[in-house]
């Protein structure tokens, strides 16, 4: 019951900040026209970017990418805001969909998780300026790697087994909510945590389904915390942002739909294809 009150809530915040954006584009037609890049070209976009986002893979790392390739941006200071303007309705749908589903992840363990990823964030807003995000990087580069190995060996002892659980206990959940912490922390540096968390929780022995469902939850609740901050200052590309509530709450449910159907196994290797994506992209430049 809790999760789907969770799940509920969610999906009606980002409700309103969907209607929020649409009616400031609206509003704002003359300035959504002089934005960079084509309504239909973008609106194509964003259906495939939230149908992979719904396997775990990082939509704001697909969008960075996109972004850069494509100089959406006049201003990088308006990347921030339009990675999150873009997920707040279908970042909600994944939960929302996910969190429907019948005991797919322990809400004790979600509730700790995500009081701890936000602490994390809100502490890694103190500290960016103070740390190299150069080190952070590597460190980050380092982890996963080794995370990847362990997941790899855990998996070929238990002869290809997924892990059954939906939540965690004892010193698995402090270990979790510790690492939740820091990850989130490490996050404010914009280095992408949805592969770390997949690993991490993976690795702790949750279901791929409970994986997917934590990793897209906790993914959701930062954008959620400061949306209201984003929409209110305009600071995103606001051609974008109604092509990602329109279009990428198609792909949003598109995907949670596929990945809710998918057999254990299948699941547990598409979140291993992820972690092997993020790795290969932190090397790149």
């Amino acid at each position: 019951m809790y999760q789907r009150i969770l799940g509920d809530s969610m999906l009606a915040v980002g409700l309103i900040y969907g209607a929020a954006l649409l009616i400031s584009a609206f509003r704002n037609r003359e300035a959504v026209r002089a934005e960079r890049g084509s309504l239909a070209a973008l609106a194509a976009m964003e259906i495939p970017v939230f149908f992979c986002a719904s396997m775990g893979i990082s939509d704001y790392l697909i969008h960075t990418l996109l972004i850069k390739r494509l100089n959406l941006v006049s201003d990088d200071r308006h990347l921030p805001g339009t990675l999150v303007a873009c997920c707040l309705l279908p970042g909600a749908i994944f939960a929302w969909t996910l969190l429907r589903v019948e005991n797919p992840v322990d809400i004790v363990t979600l509730a700790v998780c995500g009081a701890c990823v936000m602490a994390g964030a809100l502490a890694g807003t103190q500290v960016t300026g103070r740390l190299s995000g150069a080190l952070i990087g590597r460190i980050m580069r380092i982890a996963l790697i080794v995370s990847f190995l362990v997941l790899v060996g855990k998996i070929a002892l238990s002869s290809g087994e997924t892990g059954t659980a939906t939540g965690l206990s004892g010193p698995r959940l402090y270990i979790a909510g510790v690492l939740c912490f820091l990850t989130a922390l490490i996050n404010m540096f914009g280095i992408p945590m949805k592969p770390t968390w997949t690993a991490l929780f993976l690795i702790l022995g949750l279901s791929p389904l409970a994986v997917l469902t934590m990793v897209l939850v906790l993914g959701e609740l930062s954008p959620l915390a400061g949306g209201l901050g984003v929409v209110r200052s305009g600071n995103y590309q606001k051609k974008m942002a109604p092509c990602g509530v329109i279009f990428g709450s198609m792909g949003a449910i598109l995907g949670t739909l596929l990945a809710v159907s998918l057999p254990a196994i299948v699941l547990n290797g598409v979140l291993l294809a992820v972690m092997l994506l993020a790795i290969a992209s932190m090397f790149r430049k």
